[in-house]
């Protein structure tokens, strides 16, 4: 039986990870409202680990029409981008002897993003109100108001890692719940090609994503607009395991992965001189069959995930 399992159904689709940054209190930015770039950064703050996000391999498998060019930028350092990221993720899990559990979580997080003043491949991000419909949660968040967390980019805007710097009054539940948006929506980025493309082009990106379960996920990207730095790209998403392990989110425990599906299809707006995504709409579905000791009574979890992007 997975009684452990069944009470951790709500990880499904977010990864288990460990404490979100420091417990230092998380100061403003030395760049105020009115300057583009940030004079500061979180790396290498006292308790800010990196949190590594899986990288993306990009194959151009059609180049698209004439003309091409690569999908690069000067990132904008004269203004600051103001974008608001909301997640939701869901799961419902089935057994024969405990029904259903159905559990769900939104979060939604106002921030402000600025490439580094001299450093383009950091980007520091200043987080307003986070949110959620959930009155508990959102209760607890309305203390992350002024927190602070950093991404470093490689070419083609693939995120390499994020470090997060929550404020003094955080408690454990608000930054998980950030933690756990930002890193889910890092992971279903769009990385660009790093050479010459159309209007038309579609490329393919792999990573290998470890949580609970180990996946591959393959993203397939078209290009289906592009007027001055900014693209309009179609995606679909399909994952599948690199084995039949299960890990018991927050015990040392493994059950039997018996079957497993997830996929997803969006769109994305990105402007080449941001490093956020303008628009965005991402919905994943999946499910899992899962088995422990007593193959007669496996779980059964349906999952879901949705990833917006909206200026403002």
């Amino acid at each position: 039986m997975l009684p452990t399992l069944a009470a951790t159904a709500v990880c499904v689709m977010t990864l288990v990870l460990a404490a979100c940054g420091s417990d230092d209190t998380a100061d403003t930015a030395a760049s105020d409202a009115s300057t583009g770039c940030a004079t500061d950064s979180t790396s290498g703050r006292d308790g800010v680990e990196p949190i590594p996000i899986a990288p993306a391999k990009i194959t151009v498998t059609a180049p698209g029409a004439e003309p091409r060019k690569v999908p690069a930028a000067t990132p904008a350092r004269d203004t600051p981008q103001r974008t608001t990221l909301s997640v939701t993720s869901s799961a419902v899990s089935r057994t024969a002897t405990d029904g259903v559990d159905d559990r769900s979580q939104t979060v939604s997080i106002p921030m402000t993003a600025r490439f580094g003043c001299q450093d383009p491949t950091d980007l520091e991000l200043a987080l307003d109100r986070p949110t959620s419909p959930d009155p508990t949660l959102d209760e607890q968040l309305a203390k992350s108001e002024g927190g602070r967390a950093g991404m470093a980019v490689g070419p083609g805007t693939v995120p390499i890692s994020l470090r997060l710097l929550p404020t003094k009054a955080s408690g454990s539940e608000a930054r998980h719940a950030i933690e756990q948006s930002l890193v889910q929506a890092l992971q279903v980025s769009v990385g660009l090609p790093t050479q010459p493309v159309g209007v038309g082009a579609v490329w393919k990106s792999e990573r290998s994503i470890s949580g609970a379960v180990t996946v591959t996920q393959t993203m397939t990207v078209t290009l289906k607009s592009w007027a001055g730095d900014r693209v309009v790209l179609g995606v679909t998403f399909d994952e599948s395991p690199v084995n039949s392990v299960f890990a018991v989110p927050g015990t040392s425990e493994t059950v039997t992965l018996r079957r497993y599906s997830n996929e997803g299809t969006g769109t994305v707006t990105l402007d080449l001189d941001r490093g956020l995504p303008t628009d965005a709409t991402i919905t994943l579905s999946g499910a899992r069959e899962l088995v422990g000791s007593d193959e007669s009574a496996p779980i059964v979890q349906q999952t879901g995930a949705t990833v917006n992007w909206r200026a403002r």
